[in-house]
């Protein structure tokens, strides 16, 4: 993996090169890194603890980003809790995920961990301390939630 990430949002007719390796070249793994694999054409999320497939290159899936801002005080975001980016205070998760490991979680562009930095219940995601505030010009601490992660291997 090894590489940093320079400007994070990509825009239309931009692409992303997620790194392409054999299961058996497949790094130690860091909670948040994703590659696709090529000994079985998936793309594969770490996620604290072993490789799962996000994706099946032969079948389409859809994954879900949600985004939210941090004020520096607030800790809960869905259900009506929380942020959107446009400054709604009616923030709510656009799918219901089974379980905090459905889904990844990055705050400013660092990835979060389930039952460490974060829990879920009910719709809405728990911080342990509160995202810091959003500066409105360089999005430097968007929190972004990707989930559809509980359709893997589907």
């Amino acid at each position: 993996m090894g590489r940093f990430v320079k400007n994070p949002e990509a825009t239309q007719g931009q692409t992303l090169e997620i790194p392409s390796v054999t299961t058996a070249n497949r790094p130690a793994g860091q909670n948040g890194q994703i590659i696709f694999n090529t000994t079985t054409s998936t793309y594969q999320v770490y996620n604290g603890a072993a490789w799962y497939n996000v994706s099946e290159a032969s079948r389409e899936k859809t994954l879900v980003v949600d985004r939210f801002q941090g004020d520096g005080s607030t800790t809960v975001f869905g259900n009506g809790s929380g942020n959107t980016l446009d400054g709604s205070t009616a923030a709510s998760l656009s799918v219901t995920p089974d379980a905090a490991t459905d889904m990844l979680i990055f705050v400013g562009g660092v990835a979060q961990v389930a039952g460490t930095n974060y829990t879920y219940s009910g719709g809405a995601v728990t911080f342990g301390s509160a995202p810091p505030a959003n500066d409105g010009t360089t999005n430097g601490h968007v929190i972004a939630i990707i989930h559809n992660l509980q359709k893997l291997g589907e």
